[in-house]
Protein backbone atom coordinates (compact mmCIF):
# COMPACT_ATOMS: atom_id res chain seq x y z
CA UNK A 1 0.00 0.00 0.00
CA UNK A 2 1.47 3.52 -0.83
CA UNK A 3 1.78 6.08 1.65
CA UNK A 4 -0.90 8.46 0.16
CA UNK A 5 -3.40 5.36 0.27
CA UNK A 6 -2.49 4.45 3.57
CA UNK A 7 -3.09 7.88 4.97
CA UNK A 8 -6.14 7.93 2.94
CA UNK A 9 -7.89 4.94 4.44
CA UNK A 10 -6.39 6.58 8.61
CA UNK A 11 -8.86 9.67 7.27
CA UNK A 12 -11.38 7.67 6.36
CA UNK A 13 -11.71 5.42 9.25
CA UNK A 14 -11.34 8.81 11.57
CA UNK A 15 -14.11 9.97 9.74
CA UNK A 16 -16.20 7.24 9.87
CA UNK A 17 -15.81 6.23 14.17
CA UNK A 18 -16.18 10.16 14.29
CA UNK A 19 -19.61 10.16 12.73
CA UNK A 20 -21.26 7.62 14.77
CA UNK A 21 -20.40 9.28 17.52
CA UNK A 22 -20.08 12.69 19.36
CA UNK A 23 -16.15 11.61 19.85
CA UNK A 24 -13.88 10.14 17.44
CA UNK A 25 -13.41 5.64 19.21
CA UNK A 26 -9.74 4.89 19.56
CA UNK A 27 -7.94 4.05 16.92
CA UNK A 28 -6.92 0.03 17.85
CA UNK A 29 -2.95 0.24 18.91
CA UNK A 30 -0.33 -2.22 19.78
CA UNK A 31 2.44 -0.79 22.14
CA UNK A 32 5.99 -2.53 21.85
CA UNK A 33 8.48 -2.01 24.51
CA UNK A 34 11.89 -2.67 22.84
CA UNK A 35 13.92 -4.61 26.46
CA UNK A 36 16.13 -6.73 24.12
CA UNK A 37 19.40 -4.68 23.74
CA UNK A 38 23.21 -5.75 24.56
CA UNK A 39 23.82 -2.41 26.62
CA UNK A 40 27.34 -2.66 24.80
CA UNK A 41 28.39 1.08 26.14
CA UNK A 42 26.85 0.32 29.75
CA UNK A 43 29.48 -2.77 29.94
CA UNK A 44 26.79 -4.91 32.02
CA UNK A 45 22.91 -5.67 32.07
CA UNK A 46 21.70 -2.26 32.25
CA UNK A 47 17.79 -2.88 32.51
CA UNK A 48 18.53 -4.53 35.41
CA UNK A 49 21.10 -2.60 37.25
CA UNK A 50 19.71 -0.30 40.08
CA UNK A 51 18.31 3.06 39.25
CA UNK A 52 17.65 5.44 42.46
CA UNK A 53 15.85 2.41 44.25
CA UNK A 54 14.82 0.18 41.76
CA UNK A 55 15.88 -1.63 38.21
CA UNK A 56 15.83 0.59 35.61
CA UNK A 57 13.02 -1.45 33.51
CA UNK A 58 10.08 -1.32 36.05
CA UNK A 59 9.82 2.61 35.16
CA UNK A 60 9.15 1.49 31.71
CA UNK A 61 6.91 -1.03 33.23
CA UNK A 62 5.33 1.19 36.08
CA UNK A 63 4.27 3.64 32.62
CA UNK A 64 2.83 1.60 30.16
CA UNK A 65 1.14 -0.09 33.69
CA UNK A 66 -1.18 2.84 33.17
CA UNK A 67 -2.19 2.23 30.07
CA UNK A 68 -5.28 0.16 29.99
CA UNK A 69 -6.91 0.08 26.75
CA UNK A 70 -3.93 -1.19 24.41
CA UNK A 71 -2.17 -4.54 24.77
CA UNK A 72 1.71 -4.20 25.18
CA UNK A 73 4.23 -6.73 23.99
CA UNK A 74 7.68 -6.31 25.52
CA UNK A 75 10.06 -7.79 23.80
CA UNK A 76 13.58 -8.91 26.05
CA UNK A 77 15.71 -12.26 26.36
CA UNK A 78 15.89 -11.66 29.98
CA UNK A 79 14.13 -13.93 31.99
CA UNK A 80 13.12 -10.88 35.36
CA UNK A 81 11.94 -8.80 33.11
CA UNK A 82 9.81 -11.41 31.22
CA UNK A 83 8.46 -12.55 34.49
CA UNK A 84 7.71 -9.18 35.65
CA UNK A 85 5.91 -8.52 32.29
CA UNK A 86 3.65 -11.20 32.34
CA UNK A 87 2.84 -10.60 35.82
CA UNK A 88 1.31 -7.32 34.94
CA UNK A 89 -0.96 -8.61 32.51
CA UNK A 90 1.39 -7.71 29.32
CA UNK A 91 2.71 -10.13 26.71
CA UNK A 92 6.65 -10.94 26.55
CA UNK A 93 7.99 -11.55 23.28
CA UNK A 94 11.14 -13.56 22.96
CA UNK A 95 13.63 -11.30 21.43
CA UNK A 96 16.46 -12.40 19.39
CA UNK A 97 20.43 -12.73 19.83
CA UNK A 98 21.22 -8.68 20.12
CA UNK A 99 24.31 -9.69 17.68
CA UNK A 100 22.03 -8.51 14.99
CA UNK A 101 20.95 -5.16 16.41
CA UNK A 102 17.71 -4.01 17.40
CA UNK A 103 16.11 -4.00 14.00
CA UNK A 104 15.76 -8.10 14.60
CA UNK A 105 13.95 -6.84 18.18
CA UNK A 106 11.82 -4.43 15.97
CA UNK A 107 10.45 -7.49 13.65
CA UNK A 108 9.98 -9.96 17.03
CA UNK A 109 7.84 -6.93 18.10
CA UNK A 110 6.08 -6.65 14.81
CA UNK A 111 5.36 -10.29 13.86
CA UNK A 112 3.55 -10.80 17.49
CA UNK A 113 1.08 -7.43 16.78
CA UNK A 114 -2.55 -7.90 15.17
CA UNK A 115 -1.67 -6.70 11.40
CA UNK A 116 -4.26 -4.21 11.76
CA UNK A 117 -2.61 -2.31 14.55
CA UNK A 118 -0.92 1.39 14.79
CA UNK A 119 2.16 0.18 16.35
CA UNK A 120 4.08 2.58 19.21
CA UNK A 121 7.50 1.64 19.81
CA UNK A 122 8.62 2.83 23.62
CA UNK A 123 11.93 2.16 24.86
CA UNK A 124 13.35 0.74 28.42
CA UNK A 125 15.89 3.10 29.27
CA UNK A 126 13.64 6.40 29.63
CA UNK A 127 12.66 6.60 33.30
CA UNK A 128 11.76 10.20 32.73
CA UNK A 129 9.24 9.27 30.27
CA UNK A 130 5.74 8.39 32.57
CA UNK A 131 2.08 6.34 31.62
CA UNK A 132 0.61 10.04 31.33
CA UNK A 133 3.51 11.40 28.74
CA UNK A 134 2.09 8.35 26.69
CA UNK A 135 -2.02 8.58 26.96
CA UNK A 136 -1.80 12.15 26.77
CA UNK A 137 0.88 11.13 23.00
CA UNK A 138 -1.32 8.46 22.40
CA UNK A 139 -4.35 10.86 22.86
CA UNK A 140 -3.06 13.70 21.31
CA UNK A 141 -1.73 11.10 17.62
CA UNK A 142 -5.77 9.97 17.12
CA UNK A 143 -6.76 13.47 16.89
CA UNK A 144 -4.44 14.86 14.72
CA UNK A 145 -4.87 12.06 11.83
CA UNK A 146 -1.78 12.01 10.89
CA UNK A 147 -0.40 8.15 9.70
CA UNK A 148 3.56 8.54 11.81
CA UNK A 149 3.29 9.98 15.47
CA UNK A 150 6.74 11.29 16.99
CA UNK A 151 7.80 12.77 20.17
CA UNK A 152 9.90 15.77 20.62
CA UNK A 153 11.41 18.79 22.57
CA UNK A 154 11.92 20.87 19.78
CA UNK A 155 14.15 20.07 17.47
CA UNK A 156 15.10 17.29 19.24
CA UNK A 157 13.53 13.86 18.62
CA UNK A 158 12.89 10.90 20.57
CA UNK A 159 10.83 7.58 21.68
CA UNK A 160 8.12 6.38 21.51
CA UNK A 161 7.16 6.71 17.97
CA UNK A 162 3.94 5.70 16.38
CA UNK A 163 3.43 3.31 13.11
CA UNK A 164 -0.08 3.05 10.97
CA UNK A 165 -0.62 -0.60 9.76
CA UNK A 166 0.78 -0.34 6.22
CA UNK A 167 4.22 0.37 7.71
CA UNK A 168 4.33 -3.38 9.50
CA UNK A 169 5.75 -4.87 6.03
CA UNK A 170 8.72 -2.19 5.40
CA UNK A 171 9.36 -2.76 9.96
CA UNK A 172 10.08 -6.08 8.81
CA UNK A 173 12.35 -5.22 6.33
CA UNK A 174 14.59 -3.70 8.87
CA UNK A 175 18.25 -5.34 9.39
CA UNK A 176 21.16 -4.98 11.48
CA UNK A 177 21.17 -1.64 13.90
CA UNK A 178 18.99 0.60 11.47
CA UNK A 179 15.89 1.43 13.29
CA UNK A 180 12.49 2.88 12.64
CA UNK A 181 13.47 6.17 12.41
CA UNK A 182 14.62 5.50 9.18
CA UNK A 183 11.66 4.87 7.80
CA UNK A 184 10.38 8.48 9.08
CA UNK A 185 12.74 10.14 6.26
CA UNK A 186 10.78 12.56 4.25
CA UNK A 187 7.06 11.72 5.89
CA UNK A 188 6.82 14.85 7.97
CA UNK A 189 4.09 15.89 6.51
CA UNK A 190 2.18 12.60 7.53
CA UNK A 191 3.79 13.07 10.87
CA UNK A 192 2.31 14.09 13.78
CA UNK A 193 5.00 15.86 16.32
CA UNK A 194 4.10 15.61 19.61
CA UNK A 195 5.73 18.01 22.31
CA UNK A 196 7.12 16.71 25.74
CA UNK A 197 9.72 18.22 28.23
CA UNK A 198 13.12 17.49 27.68
CA UNK A 199 13.91 15.83 30.76
CA UNK A 200 11.24 12.59 29.31
CA UNK A 201 13.60 12.27 26.31
CA UNK A 202 16.99 11.22 28.59
CA UNK A 203 18.15 8.10 27.80
CA UNK A 204 20.80 6.09 30.05
CA UNK A 205 23.70 3.97 27.63
CA UNK A 206 26.01 4.75 30.13
CA UNK A 207 26.85 4.09 33.86
CA UNK A 208 25.27 6.83 36.25
CA UNK A 209 26.08 7.54 39.69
Amino acid sequence: MTLCRCVAKIFSLLWKKKNKTKEALPLKFDIILLAGGASRRFGSEKLTANFHGKPLYQYALDALSEITDHPIRVVTRNKEISEAARSRGFYPVEAPPPDEGVAASIRAGVKACRPNAFLCFFVCDQPYFTGKNLADFLYAFQKSGKAYGRVCCESRMGNPVIFPPCAHNNLLLLTGDEGGRSLLAGKENFTFFFSVPEETLRDFDTPWK
